[in-house]
């Protein structure tokens, strides 16, 4: 009777262990720019993800489209900032996320879409940090400063500075 006690008590002790360890993805956030990485990002985090879990698609307008010194010479009475806050940046990219959302969706619990606009790094740092997630989820290498939204660089940023485990997917 001991043994079959202690072995029942031992299974469960297991399960309860494994269960600590392997569900360490309860919130993901994933770094969405468009670009093939990206893609690639959300295929691998939606493989390890499951039902219960919490996506937040993230995409970030670098400041640069909004805030450049050329913009700001060839339109000096317009605030872009403001555009990209209510305008029509904000609302183009909300759309093209709510394609990626709709295949998203059927796989897991919720899926959040959030746009903002800054540095690519920066924010995907702070919306890890309101969302509380678990994992950051981004590709090796986004598009460039020629109008897009991630950089290089971003992943090198978010992995030194990130408070959560980072995936980065090749």
């Amino acid at each position: 009777m001991c043994v079959k006690i202690c072995f029942i008590i031992r299974n469960v002790l297991e399960y309860w262990i494994y269960s600590l360890t392997m569900r360490i993805m309860k919130k993901l956030l994933v770094a969405y720019d468009g670009s093939d990485a990206s893609k690639k990002a959300i295929e691998v985090a939606l493989q390890n993800a499951q039902k219960d879990d919490e996506v937040t698609l993230l995409t970030v307008i670098p400041a640069e489209l909004t805030e450049s010194s050329f913009t700001k010479m060839l339109l000096p009475t317009i605030d872009m900032s403001s555009m990209v806050q209510t305008g029509s940046f904000k609302e183009k990219t909300m759309k093209s996320l709510s394609t990626v959302k709709e295949e998203i969706e059927p796989h897991v619990h919720r899926v959040h879409t959030v746009v903002e606009s800054g540095d690519p790094a920066d924010e995907i740092l702070l919306t890890a940090k309101k969302e509380a997630a678990d994992i950051i989820v981004l590709g090796y290498k986004g598009y460039g400063k020629e109008g897009r939204f991630l950089l290089g660089s971003v992943t090198d940023k978010v992995v030194r500075y990130a408070g959560v485990s980072v995936l980065v997917v090749r």
